[in-house]
Parts: C-alpha cells; sequence; structure tokens
C-alpha cells in the first residue's frame, strides 16, 4: 500500500542557525518588556482587538483634543507610552502568528507522514512477527507497547 507524502520539506544547518539567531535577537529584544501570565492570569484581562481597537484608539484621540475631561487618576503620559507601544506590536505579533501558523501547518503534515510510515512499518512488522521473520517479534514487541489497548490474539 503506497502512502502519500504530504510533505517534503528540508532545512539547511545554515537556515536553521539563521532561524534561532533571530529567535535569540528577538528574546534579547523583549527580555524585560514582555510578560509571561499564566492561563487563570490571561482569564482576568481582556484583549484589545478588532472592534475595539477602533473605539480605544477613538477614545484616545478625545483624551488628546480635550485633557480637561480625562480623569486625574489616568496618567496620560503613561497611556500614551501604552498606546504606542501596543500599535507597535500589534502588526509584529500578526506577522509571528503567521510564520508560528505556517510552522504549526507543516510540522503537522511532517508528524503526519511520519506517523504513517512508522504505522505502516509497525503493520508490517506485526505480520512478519507472524510468521516469525528473523528479528520482527523483539521489535513488534518493542513497538507494541505504543498501543496497550489492542486487539489481543494468541500470537501478540
Amino acid at each position: 500500500m503506497a502512502l502519500d507524502n504530504l510533505i517534503s520539506v528540508s532545512f539547511t544547518e545554515d537556515e536553521l542557525a539563521r532561524i534561532d539567531r533571530a529567535l535569540m535577537e528577538m528574546e534579547t529584544i523583549i527580555k524585560g518588556k514582555a510578560v509571561n501570565l499564566t492561563p487563570k492570569q490571561r482569564q482576568l484581562y481582556g484583549r484589545v482587538a478588532y472592534e475595539m481597537e477602533v473605539w480605544v484608539d477613538k477614545t484616545f484621540s478625545h483624551m488628546q483634543q480635550d485633557p480637561k475631561l480625562v480623569p486625574s487618576y489616568i496618567n496620560m503620559e503613561e497611556h500614551t507610552a501604552d498606546i504606542t507601544a501596543h500599535r507597535a506590536l500589534n502588526p509584529r505579533i500578526e506577522r509571528l502568528n503567521g510564520i508560528l501558523q505556517s510552522m504549526e501547518d507543516t510540522n503537522r503534515l511532517l508528524g503526519s507522514d511520519l506517523y504513517n510510515n512508522s504505522l505502516a512499518y509497525y503493520r508490517n512488522l506485526r505480520e512478519a512477527a507472524k510468521v516469525n521473520a528473523v528479528g520482527a517479534s523483539a521489535r513488534y514487541s518493542d513497538l507494541k507497547q505504543q498501543f496497550p489497548g489492542g486487539k489481543k490474539t494468541v500470537n501478540n
């Protein structure tokens, strides 16, 4: 039974090193600036995106146009810095999300190819073990541990 090879891709050592350097550079830049929230903390804070982004920008515009209506407990300098950083990060996050999604999709197809080929080998090994092919039984016994709930037969 022929298996479809869903994807064929490779990376040179130089390409992988360049990716690693780019990631290291990004990590260096954001170190001390970016935070890592716990999953529970992420639920506490809303995300400003899409329609809310327009509203926040409009609110900021009103705040700038008539500062006397801004409550005294809002630090406008900090608010301006926050909105500037937020606007700066958004397009970069979108780019990174696109890169991450394509890498994950590629890896998913690679994993599917690997699993299907491994499963084909495993099934072939099972049949070889049934006819006592040299070396097949030990290899089959080693690999069948992945499927503990499999069918129980006399030869298993």
